[in-house]
């Protein structure tokens, strides 16, 4: 009988014990992964009044929390690495409109591009910190939490998530180098370190595709000030730490958006990544993370992309030109200009430009002869509903012969929830540079791609949804539109010629962090449920075609906020040095020019 009263209790013990470590693992978990966000605009939106509409910062804050932050962080990762942080309205969390220059001489404003980020990296660095430096606007930034205090300066003991758009995605990947140079410490003694992850909209520093880290390391140009800054760094979850996860996401032909051809002599893919840029990179902020497709991991940081339906460098002759027509020479074109992108090459290994229009001529040229019959039978399929030439619809984003996007991640897949963000990897990693026109060399499989493939099936068909408007090329997915299909074999991607450069660290002033004034630049160092906030049409464009911004829906905050639940060594690449940074005074003086008419059709110049 004792003996069964002892069985008994021992087995009420443990299912008491199970029962409070789930508790304590809910409640842990919820804590860690809920954030503040700092969000800061694209250029020519300094997110100050003026120049800036109140209604329209007011509508840019909500979209980032509700449209790609919450989402992300509801979203596994391919990382193994933890989520980003989400703005949970049902915890204490503030969401600051993080204010900067966001300018670009002669463009926009009396700063130069350089001048502006400065400005930026010392503002948002300091509201990382919780120092003197932060420039936020008081009256746009507000608590998730109505009964709160609305305008509670950035504490430096806060976790934060930040948003980057475009000039700005520039200044949070700089901030990020500077994490990693001067991490964020407990501010007092038993205190858990705070945490930082970012979200990353048109990158101009995306590793393969950003424009600002295609060029020679360091070097700028000169008068309107624009430097190459190299690669957004992906090794903080490394045997070091902190880790700060990253999203990074980007428009396929951005040109300066995170998709610049890796050629500077194919001009059709030149044109067609200006034209990228110009019908694209603005309507981003309008744009869904739901309907991004999932482009691979690496590092810390994963990557996605809203795939083109239609060339850019076609969408001008969309209103005089059948769109059958316009879709026969897709595949063609779209082949000749693929040629000029290192598709099969990881997006978060740095990858620079190189002189021939072709990285691979013979497989380009290959692909053009099949892809004229696939052309053919896209545009009778697009009259009739046949293929008569009995081809295949292409299912990559990059035309007839280019590789598959991945698979998304599950919970499944390795992603998981670290109770410690900061948690080291007990495995080294090693970055890399490649070279475009180079012969790839073996890359490891933790590194590249290859790691997110199954083995037992390295060919998955993943569901792609189509960009909005016919014969149009825009990042969002509109109800009705038919859904394609793409196949992903990662097992054929490959890294090229690797290299390994050191990191060294040349400052501009700045306050906050032990060693802050050297290191805010360094150089050669499930799906969510859908928020509350509905998605409002966009206005008429008042100005163009040449525009900086796209108008963002507009609407009125919930008071509440977002209702939303939803490998790598060191830097593979240098970060040039910039002179003295400054503080901006005030949020208007932060912000030349003219006063901005809310949602007014705007644009983004990102690099």
């Amino acid at each position: 009988m004792k003996a069964a009263l002892r069985s008994l209790g021992a087995m009420c013990l443990a299912v008491l014990a199970a029962i409070a470590v789930a508790v304590a693992w809910t409640t842990a978990t919820a804590v860690q992964l809920a954030a503040s966000a700092l969000i800061m605009g694209g250029t020519e939106h300094p997110l100050s009044t003026p120049p800036d509409d109140p209604l329209y910062i007011s509508s840019y804050l909500d979209n980032a929390v509700n449209f790609f932050i919450n989402p992300a962080a509801g979203a596994p990762t391919g990382t193994g690495d933890p989520r980003i942080g989400e703005v949970d309205r049902n915890v204490d969390r503030n969401v600051y409109a993080v204010v900067y220059p966001a300018a670009f001489f002669p463009v926009f404003g009396s700063k130069t591009f350089d001048s502006s980020v400065r400005d930026g990296v010392l503002s948002l660095n300091g509201c990382v910190r919780g120092a003197a430096s932060c420039n936020y606007n008081h009256d746009a930034s507000y608590n998730v939490d109505p009964a709160a205090d609305p305008d509670v300066p950035p504490a430096a003991d806060e976790d934060y998530v930040v948003f980057g758009y475009s000039q700005s995605a520039v200044v949070a990947s700089l901030v990020k180098r500077a994490l990693i140079a001067d991490p964020r410490v407990p501010t007092a003694p038993g205190e858990p370190t705070p945490e930082t992850s970012f979200f990353l909209l048109a990158n101009p520093m995306r590793p393969n595709g950003g424009i600002l880290a295609r060029g020679p390391e360091g070097l700028t140009i000169p008068i309107i000030g624009i430097t190459f800054h190299g690669a957004t760094p992906t090794n903080t979850c490394g045997e070091t730490g902190p880790c700060m996860p990253t999203v990074d996401v980007a428009a396929q032909y951005d040109g300066l958006g995170g998709d610049a051809p890796a050629s500077l002599t194919n001009v059709l893919a030149m044109i067609n990544a200006v034209a990228g840029y110009y019908y694209l990179h603005g309507d981003l902020q309008n744009a869904d993370f739901d309907d991004a497709q999932y482009q691979g991991s690496y590092g810390d940081t994963d990557y996605y992309l809203y795939p083109t339906k239609r060339l850019p460098i076609l969408t001008p002759f969309a209103g005089v030109v059948p769109s059958p027509i316009l879709t026969l020479l897709d595949a063609p074109l779209r082949v000749l200009i693929e040629g000029a992108y290192e598709r099969d090459v990881s997006p978060g290994v740095a990858t620079k430009v190189g002189l021939l229009p072709f990285r691979n001529p013979i497989k380009t040229a290959i692909n053009l002869v099949r892809s004229i019959p696939v052309g053919i039978d896209d545009a009778i399929e697009e009259i009739s509903g046949a293929r008569p030439l009995g081809t295949q619809p292409t299912t990559s984003p990059f035309g007839v012969g280019g590789p598959d996007l991945p698979a998304a991640p599950t919970d499944d897949d390795g992603a998981q929830m670290s109770m410690m963000w900061s948690s080291a990897r007990a495995d080294g990693q090693n970055d890399e540079t490649v070279i475009a026109g180079d012969e790839p060399a073996a890359a490891s499989p933790k590194d590249s791609l290859e790691h997110r493939a199954s083995e037992a099936k390295p060919v998955v068909l993943v569901e792609k949804t189509p960009l909005e408007g016919e014969g149009e090329t825009q990042p969002a997915a509109q109800d009705g539109q038919e859904r394609g299909q793409e196949v992903v074999d990662e097992a054929s991607v490959d890294q090229e010629g690797v290299g390994k450069e050191g990191v060294e660290q040349e400052g501009v002033g700045q306050a906050g962090g032990a060693n802050a004034e050297s290191s805010l630049t360094s150089t050669p160092a499930p799906a969510a449920a859908k928020p509350g906030l509905p998605k409002l049409p966009k206005l008429p464009k008042l100005r163009g075609p040449i525009k900086f911004d796209s108008p963002i829906r507009m609407g009125s905050r919930p008071a509440a906020g977002s209702n939303v639940k939803g490998a790598p060594g060191a830097e593979k690449v240098s970060e040039p040095g910039d002179p003295t940074a400054h503080t901006t005074a005030d949020a208007t003086t932060d912000a030349p020019g003219a006063a901005g008419a809310a949602g007014g059709a705007q644009g983004d110049a990102a690099a």
